[in-house]
């Protein structure tokens, strides 16, 4: 009788362990770190304005980090640096070339004059004249500038097929629509420091490198009205409303 009692308790020793439940072990994996984009394949169509637009750049910190100069012509596969650090390098390279420029040079005077950029030219005829500021649509305010929830800009509502004007006179540097969730855009330069930008259109009427005033209509809305309107200062996003009243 014992012998069959203790072959019972062995048999039930043996079937509660087969039914614990089996216990993963615990690894612990570090987070993939986050990837930084250090570089930009230019594409056709696009402008140092509009790469400079999309990843939150001064054009012109851009531009001396890559030493591009007015008026900052670029090529289909040509490749942007976008590390921002190393411009410390860029300058080291420019006081080299400062240097070689300093050397003496055979003066030229048969007459002819240097050719100046045009949109440098452009830039300083602009400058020059005060910046009168306007609301870009007749509409409403539908969604307010909020950079606390990533809302770089102001939304209007408008009508369908309502007619948008620059918010000031500049110089249309970018009119394409090769920037992701902004549509059809137009992006206009006003100052060396001030750009404003018009997204999700139906239809653009202008071009880079054309001078617009307040008069000029860039672009038309579609069925939904909705026009998203920008401001950026030395490549920051500002409240458009600190210039339109």
């Amino acid at each position: 009788m014992r012998v069959w009692v203790l072959l019972f308790t062995v048999l039930l020793t043996v079937l509660n362990q087969g039914c614990t439940p089996y216990s993963a072990p615990i690894v612990d994996l570090d987070q993939p770190p986050s990837q930084i984009i250090e570089t930009h394949l230019v594409e056709q169509g696009e402008t140092l304005y509009s790469i400079a637009w999309r990843y939150d750049f001064d054009v012109k910190h851009l531009a001396r980090i890559n030493r591009l100069g007015e008026p900052y012509h670029l090529h289909q596969g040509q490749v942007l640096n976008l590390d921002a650090d190393s411009e410390v390098v860029s300058k080291s390279a420019v006081r080299g070339q400062q240097a070689k420029e300093a050397t003496p040079k055979v003066i030229d005077r048969s007459g002819a004059k240097q050719k100046k950029s045009p949109v440098g030219s452009t830039m300083t005829k602009l400058s020059s004249k005060k910046l009168h500021w306007q609301k870009p649509v007749k509409g409403k305010i539908a969604e307010p500038y909020n950079p606390k929830y990533l809302r770089k800009g102001i939304v209007f509502k408008a009508v369908d097929g309502a007619s948008v004007k620059p918010a000031a006179q500049g110089l249309v540097v970018y009119a394409g629509d090769g920037l992701r969730d902004y549509g059809k855009l137009v992006i206009i330069k006003h100052s060396d420091y001030l750009l404003s930008a018009y997204g999700h259109n139906q239809r653009l009427l202008v071009k880079e490198g054309q001078v617009v005033d307040g008069s000029k209509i860039i672009s038309k809305l579609g069925s939904s009205g909705r026009l998203y309107f920008e401001i950026r200062k030395d490549g920051k996003p500002i409240n458009p409303m600190a210039y339109i009243k």
